[in-house]
């Protein structure tokens, strides 16, 4: 990968330095994931579809960049683990779901009751995060520390192209083209994901 490790590196340096809190950070990620819910439920046809791919997407990265950098350092740090293991099963039964729901026509009914029980997932997940996660972990580890999660986790935001919500430059590559925002299933994304944050965090 060489000293390259983002074609968007100006963005980055502003990240680093200026640092936005995680609760900041996760309370303006989980509204966008609202957002993109809120897209899907007021639409039909392919408009959903594309809806729905975009909200995979941004899940896809947005666990992704959790698992990566606040979950590992909440394991390690906190007295309280529940409060950081209760997520992390959490978000096994979120990919379950979506596993599900892509396997169903998205303008059935059973789309919309298991679509329903993704919002609903998601909603308590992100809740649990800001309200018990995000706090644990904050009083365990240093303001640094925390800076450094919340920066790895704004890497989400720099990934995402506002206007076409493709992925954009990344040190891994990622590997489903811009233009195809249904071809690609969510488990690949949440693979090619992991990878793509894991070089960051090795290079941190």
């Amino acid at each position: 990968m060489g000293t390259c490790l983002l074609t968007h590196s100006t963005r980055l340096e502003e990240i680093m330095s200026s640092p936005e809190s995680l609760l900041r950070v996760l309370r303006r990620q989980h509204a966008h994931i609202a957002s993109l819910v809120f897209g899907v439920t007021i639409s039909s046809g392919q408009e959903r579809k594309n809806a729905v791919a975009d909200l995979l997407h941004y899940v896809a990265l947005h666990e992704s960049a959790e698992q990566t950098f606040m979950h590992p350092v909440g394991l390690k740090s906190v007295g309280d683990l529940a409060a950081v293991q209760g997520r992390v099963v959490e978000e096994r039964e979120i990919e379950a779901v979506i596993t599900h729901l892509e396997s169903l026509d998205a303008d059935s009914m059973d789309f919309m009751i298991y679509f329903g029980l993704l919002e609903e997932a998601l909603n308590g997940h992100a809740r649990a995060e800001e309200d018990l996660e995000a706090h644990t972990i904050s009083e365990a580890v240093p303001d640094e520390q925390m800076q450094s999660i919340a920066s790895g986790l704004e890497l989400v935001d720099v990934w995402m192209d506002p206007a076409t919500h493709s992925i954009v430059g990344s040190v891994a590559q990622m590997p489903w083209p811009r233009g195809d925002r249904n071809g690609v299933r969510f488990g690949e994304m949440h693979r090619k994901s992991l990878a793509a944050f894991g070089a960051v965090s090795r290079h941190r």
